[in-house]
């Protein structure tokens, strides 16, 4: 976790990443998510009924795109279009993630959706930063696996990359949801940023909506991926 934090100190803020993964699918709690007035980063499944349309309007609003890319899990949840497994040669899977980007316009990063076989494999995240290299794009490891080899491959490929810290909503229940913010909160705190990843139910809409305003009272500023990555980078340089 630390090795993608920043260092705390007095002349840096701290910040927050908020990724909400699995749009394209339920338009209306996409539209929920892109009309908050904030700046949210949205991971957008490929080759969805409505993640073409909620991308453009995301960035319409200045939020930051990303594909969220479904990736083989140990629990055999199926995938569905997009999807890159185990048996997939390098050519088939670079295809695959090529067609993914291009199905979710404005696309500047790629998270995995599950993906906790696929992400402790180094092959096909290698393959996988290839692709963000040529692209010129981010990934952040969604960290949906202990043993989670994506964010060290990035790091060794020289892609830019963050990793998931705290799930907002395995629980909707509002003392749950209180008590993931108040920890990514925390944490942000403690060691200069955070990132923290939701869903488009309408709960957690309805939690973000009431809860984002406690960030600036809490001096936190809330801020895209792409920007934290070149917050840590400046701050790195800076060292």
């Amino acid at each position: 976790m630390g090795a993608t934090h920043l260092a705390q100190a007095e002349e840096f803020q701290p910040s927050m990443v908020i990724i909400i993964d699995d749009l394209g699918y339920n338009l209306p709690n996409g539209i929920g998510i892109v009309n908050l007035p904030f700046p949210l980063t949205l991971a957008v499944m490929p080759h969805t009924p409505h993640g073409a349309l909620l991308a453009r309007k995301g960035a319409a609003s200045d939020k930051q795109i990303m594909l969220h890319v479904p990736m083989q899990n140990h629990a055999g949840l199926r995938l569905g279009p997009g999807g890159l497994t185990l048996d997939m040669d390098e050519k088939e899977f670079k295809q695959v993630l090529r067609k993914g980007l291009a199905s979710v316009p404005y696309a500047e990063g790629i998270n995995n959706h599950t993906g906790s076989a696929l992400t402790e494999q180094t092959l096909p995240m290698q393959w996988t930063m290839d692709v963000a290299s040529e692209l010129n794009l981010f990934f952040v490891d969604s960290r949906t696996s202990a043993a989670s080899v994506a964010w060290q491959q990035a790091v060794a490929q020289g892609v830019p990359a963050l990793a998931r810290d705290v799930f907002l909503d395995n629980d909707t229940s509002q003392d749950a949801l209180e008590t993931q913010f108040q920890e990514a909160m925390d944490i942000a705190q403690k060691h200069g940023s955070v990132v923290l990843i939701g869903h488009p139910y309408p709960a957690t809409i309805e939690f973000l909506s009431q809860s984002l305003q406690r960030l600036d009272e809490a001096g936190i500023k809330l801020t895209s991926a792409s920007a934290l990555i070149w917050q840590l980078k400046s701050h790195l340089y800076a060292l």
